[in-house]
């Protein structure tokens, strides 16, 4: 019988933990648009103010914390003057797994209009991408706000009833 009871408190630690870390993955692409919107926000900056290149903007970028785009400081690590910036951005975004294909498509997209055009035509292009995010990421903010407490539910109460059905 004690076994039992140690089986079933673990099945409900396994709902639990299930749940929640379903709620993180939402929590996380609501991350993702956040810190998205941040980078976005550093290249206007700085390509208004001054018209700086992709260089230098990465060095700015590679001082910031990006838990959720890793691939940021892996560029800003990797790329030089020398090597082609779309490519390697390219390829860093589409080896990161956490981020959902959706958010991908736009940081493409912003990788592909960077360097490409005068001031005024990165500009006009950052703030389509800006605005794109931003839906994005308001859809993604609701999404987490009426689902995550759902998950966490559904995964202590599953739990704990298959923990009751294995006493």
């Amino acid at each position: 019988m004690g076994i039992r009871v140690i089986a079933a408190v673990l099945v409900a630690f396994c709902g639990a933990f299930y749940g929640l870390n379903s709620s993180e993955k939402l929590k996380k692409r609501v991350l993702v648009c956040t810190e998205a919107d941040k980078v976005f926000r550093v290249f206007e900056t700085m390509i208004r103010s001054s018209g700086t290149d992709i260089y230098s903007i990465l060095a700015v970028l590679k001082r910031e914390n990006f838990s959720a785009l890793g691939f940021i400081e892996r560029l800003s690590n990797e790329y030089s003057a020398e090597s082609d910036f779309h490519s390697q951005w390219r390829q860093l975004l589409m080896n990161e797994p956490d981020i959902p294909q959706e958010e991908k498509g736009i940081l493409l997209d912003f990788g592909d209009l960077l360097g490409t055009s005068d001031i005024d035509g990165q500009l006009i292009g950052i703030s389509a991408v800006k605005a794109l995010m931003l839906e994005r990421f308001q859809r993604r903010s609701e999404e987490y706000h009426s689902k995550a407490k759902l998950y966490r539910s559904v995964g202590v109460l599953a739990g704990v009833m298959v923990g009751i059905m294995v006493i």
